[in-house]
């Protein structure tokens, strides 16, 4: 039976024993009703707060201002806002105005100035890695593992609430709640834990709760991503090749692996947390397709077209238990003229390309992107979907190069499935480029033949003349 702990759950306090960190936002907003949900149903949390927003200014309010708190900071991997109403998304930056050792606050622009007294519902969705542990530490091959998570019931808003609520889900019917406050009494119903209402609840409200609960499955992480992106346009090819640094973080494996309880108990394993499939999704006209682990192709992988794309999956020799790690590399070519287009009348050339696929129910802690442009391009100009750590423009030499190729190096942290999204990169490539390397290889072609003339003529013998006639 899978259980779920709630402890030391807080309530909002009376404003004279309010002793909270002071809200430093405007107060020009008053949140009527906010609900809130978060979904411990799956490895990365996410959460989703709908806040019903009332101006109380004598004046437009056109930014809505969410704060999160900073030992969370680090674990924010994705956040969007949208107006629930219209469904139109909204501007998120990170404010650098209003911060303080505490708090972290993001920016929202609303789609129009809200006027006096009126009233917007806004929708932040954010995504979170990091902040699950499993307890026990170490389970068996085949049992199910549980987590435990430390949250706040209140949301954490700028802005006083009169009225919110804290739904939280979990991927099992069957909960029980134990150690909780007899005047916050959490209600359960079937997967979920309901928190509050909390009635007239200050900005930056804070309180503890913690919550036991299983997680069937793995907990799949990579620590390090290398995707290499080369182009040419001379042979109308894009060659793609992705090195990986694999970890399962799901609790350990308590005792030995055996493939004979394996053999036994196979729902015992896919209701366990190991890893026995890694599937992929590669463009439709890939090709060349190939897959290298660090000590050889003793693994297993399968290929299977799908009408939008080819489903590639790999099968480790072992299944992947909590805390297993492995590394592999693999690759493919796919036609350029489906990602390359060329502006009109110009030399200008526009290469649209995923940052990255990411793998399913997958974090990311370190990302590094490497796209190598044809020879003679420049005049390069990147547009990524999101923010990043770094972008680094370089050359790199290959065979057959005279000058090299303009490199970008691209470097992100904390990614996850939401960032498989697509990037720009603008350069300009004349018709005389696509001249270098055939006149380069003619070169070498020449020289290598006047070489092999010269030395021919020459006369190597003791005692004789340094050039036959």
């Amino acid at each position: 039976m899978a259980s779920l702990l709630v402890s030391s759950v807080a309530t909002a306090q009376p404003d004279d024993e309010f002793s909270g960190p002071k809200p430093i936002v405007p107060q020009v907003l008053v949140i009527t009703n906010l609900l809130r949900t978060l979904d411990l149903s799956r490895p990365m949390i996410r959460e989703i707060t709908s806040a019903a927003l009332q101006n109380v200014a004598e004046e437009n309010v056109t930014e809505y201002y969410f704060p999160v708190d900073q030992g969370y900071s680090d674990s924010l991997a994705f956040i969007t806002a949208e107006n629930r109403k219209t469904k139109e998304n909204l501007e998120v930056t990170k404010d650098p105005e209003y911060f303080d050792a505490d708090f972290q606050y993001y920016k929202i622009k609303l789609s129009e100035p809200l006027p006096p007294g009126e009233k917007v519902q806004v929708t932040v969705k954010t995504s979170l890695t990091g902040l699950i542990r499993p307890y026990p530490v170490a389970v068996g091959q085949a049992e199910r593992q549980q987590f435990i998570y430390f949250g706040n019931p209140f949301a954490l808003t700028a802005y006083p609430a009169t009225k919110q609520k804290t739904t939280v889900i979990t991927s099992n019917n069957v909960l029980e709640v134990h150690e909780h406050p007899e005047e916050s009494q959490p209600l359960i119903k079937n997967n979920q834990v309901i928190l509050g209402p909390y009635n007239d609840v200050r900005p930056l409200e804070h309180g503890i709760f913690e919550i036991q609960y299983q997680l069937q499955g793995p907990v799949p992480h990579v620590r390090h991503l290398r995707r290499d992106i080369e182009i040419s346009q001379w042979g109308n090819n894009l060659a793609v090749e992705e090195h990986y640094n694999f970890v399962n973080k799901g609790a350990n494996l308590k005792g030995h692996f055996s493939r004979l309880d394996m053999q036994r108990n196979p729902i015992g394993m896919r209701e366990g947390n190991g890893i026995l499939l890694i599937p992929t999704q590669l463009p439709k006209l890939a090709r060349d397709i190939y897959y290298r682990d660090e000590i050889g192709n003793i693994s297993t992988s399968t290929l299977a077209e799908q009408p939008d794309f080819i489903l590639f999956t790999l099968q480790p020799r072992f299944p992947i238990f909590g805390g297993w790690n492995t590394t592999w590399y693999t690759g493919y070519n796919v036609p350029l003229d489906g990602f390359l287009r060329r502006v009109p009348g110009t030399s200008k050339y526009i290469l649209k390309v995923p940052v990255f696929v990411a793998l399913r129910e997958t974090s990311y802690d370190d990302v590094e992107i490497r796209i190598v442009l044809p020879e003679g391009a420049k005049n390069v100009n990147v547009q990524l979907p999101f923010e990043v750590d770094e972008v680094e423009h370089s050359n790199t030499k290959t065979y057959m190069d005279s000058a090299g190729r303009y490199t970008v190096t691209i470097r992100a942290t904390n990614l996850i499935e939401e960032h498989t999204q697509e990037m720009l990169i603008e350069y300009e490539f004349s018709a005389v480029s696509y001249l270098t390397k055939p006149l380069s290889a003619a070169a070498m072609l020449m020289a290598i033949f006047a070489s092999s003339m010269l030395f021919s003529r020459m006369d190597f013998k003791i005692g004789g003349s340094l050039v036959t006639k």
